[in-house]
């Protein structure tokens, strides 16, 4: 029997998923449709609109809170170097570790870095699923879920990825019109290459091997760390692919995408109106078609009247109106868009709304955790490598982090600790005030300088 080629494997597992790419088409129409456009759809063709947007509005608050936690503007890192054995290293080895951690951050956030982690985010939480690719020149880009499949063992850990990637065929050709007909295999202009990736878990290496269409091998190595994360929102055990965020509330959006249509229908069909003239009456029809607006007619009051469903549709428009309005906040609940969950009233006081925007963080969970680890940590050993292999970084710092015998890890800071930074903020609040009351030896140890460093970050 021939050995199966990447395309026919590509195709073969492509298959065999169509029900989870089904959903997350549904759950992509109700929120952001060009995160998942619909099956055969191509550039040329227009993308489906929802009636309502407060899901879209939903999905971008959602994956710019969660940005700010993963990656914060204060300019300081969002991992730290420490030593695997857990103990504190001495202050000399520590401040070479955030040395190395800056010059690390620095490569990182060069590029596009910030803006893919938010299509990232998006993907995740509409589709539950993103392939995040970084390149040799610390670029990052994203692929659809309909862009590559994935197989994983028994514990959720990726054991195969296969993906598609596009080489033009001329140099010409590479801005010719790449409408296709809806397939993501063939691109006109361009030629479409499998790409896979399988773990060697005896080795603890990657097989890489790349395919075009007939079976014809373009490259093969072996990787210590590959350029691609395989990310999802949260997974269940046996499964290859993960659910999203939308999936979980697919309820509530169908129904606000349901009763915000009924009620914009209703609306429309409630300002409708006709001018009625009584067929036996004294007063002609033409007389007041054919008459401006504002001339004298020969009309009798009697005969004239307007015909308008507004009155019978009034109480159903008002229940329709009535739905949308708990769907919304509904939904918005679900997505953290707290202003819309902040109750009204003169007594509501910011411990209430602090306690409301605890409540409803508490949805990120073990999500927000496993994103924060799966996402950034492969980023900062894949720059760490990549910085290795320019020469940038102290060549013995490769066994330091790649080797069995290393001492080093990445520890990624950010998570549910950069929910928590009112928290902190409030900590060391309560520190300066309580430092007011010490004696004047005390102060004189205090460290100023640290403690309005932390300030200004947290």
């Amino acid at each position: 029997m021939a050995e199966q080629t990447l395309a026919e494997r590509f195709r073969t597992l492509d298959g065999r998923r169509q029900y989870r790419i089904d959903i997350a088409r549904k759950c992509a129409s109700l929120t952001i449709p060009s995160v998942l456009p619909p099956r055969g759809w191509a550039e040329d063709a227009n993308l489906p609109q929802p009636y309502s947007s407060i899901a879209s509005r939903g999905v971008t608050a959602m994956a710019s809170r969660m940005l700010s936690a993963l990656m914060p503007l204060n300019d300081s890192p969002f991992f730290k170097f420490g030593l695997k054995n857990g103990a504190e290293p001495t202050p000399e080895i520590k401040s070479y570790l955030e040395t190395l951690s800056f010059q690390v951050y620095n490569k990182i956030v060069s590029n596009n870095l910030r803006e893919t982690i938010f299509q990232s985010l998006q993907h995740l939480i509409i589709i539950g699923d993103v392939l995040t690719i970084m390149d040799d020149d610390f670029s990052f880009r994203n692929l659809r879920c309909d862009q590559y499949t994935i197989q994983r063992n028994v514990h959720g850990k990726v054991i195969e990825v296969i993906y598609l990637e596009y080489v033009p065929i001329d140099p010409v050709e590479e801005y010719i019109e790449q409408s296709n007909g809806g397939n993501l295999e063939t691109r006109k202009g361009y030629k479409t290459l499998y790409c896979q990736y399988t773990l060697d878990e005896d080795e603890k290496t990657w097989i890489g091997r790349k395919e075009d269409e007939n079976g014809e091998v373009f490259s093969t190595g072996d990787y210590s760390v590959i350029p691609i994360i395989p990310l999802r929102w949260y997974g269940i055990v046996g499964e290859n692919y993960g659910r999203s965020h939308c999936e979980d509330i697919l309820g509530d959006l169908t129904s606000l995408e349901n009763y915000t249509q009924a009620h914009i229908e209703g609306m429309a069909a409630g300002s409708t109106f006709w001018i009625g003239v009584d067929p036996s009456g004294l007063t002609e029809i033409d007389d007041i078609a054919s008459s401006s607006n504002g001339s004298f007619i020969p009309a009798r009051q009697a005969d004239i009247f307007c015909v308008s469903p507004a009155n019978t549709l009034n109480p159903q428009i008002a229940s329709t109106q009535a739905a949308v309005q708990e769907m919304r906040t509904e939904v918005a609940e679900a997505f953290l868009m707290t202003r819309g969950a902040i109750p009204t009233g003169d007594r509501v006081t910011a411990t209430a709304v602090r306690m409301i925007g605890s409540e409803l963080e508490t949805v990120l969970g073990g999500a927000f955790s496993a994103i924060a680890r799966d996402l950034m940590e492969p980023i900062v050993k894949r720059t760490v490598f990549v910085m290795l292999s320019n020469g940038d970084m102290d060549e013995r710092m490769n066994e330091q982090f790649f080797e069995k015998d290393g001492t080093l890890n990445v520890e990624i800071v950010t998570g549910l600790q950069a929910l928590s930074r009112d928290s902190d903020l409030q900590k060391l609040m309560q520190m300066g005030d309580m430092v007011r009351n010490l004696p004047q030896e005390a102060l004189q140890t205090f460290k100023w300088d640290a403690y309005s460093k932390a300030l200004i970050s947290s």
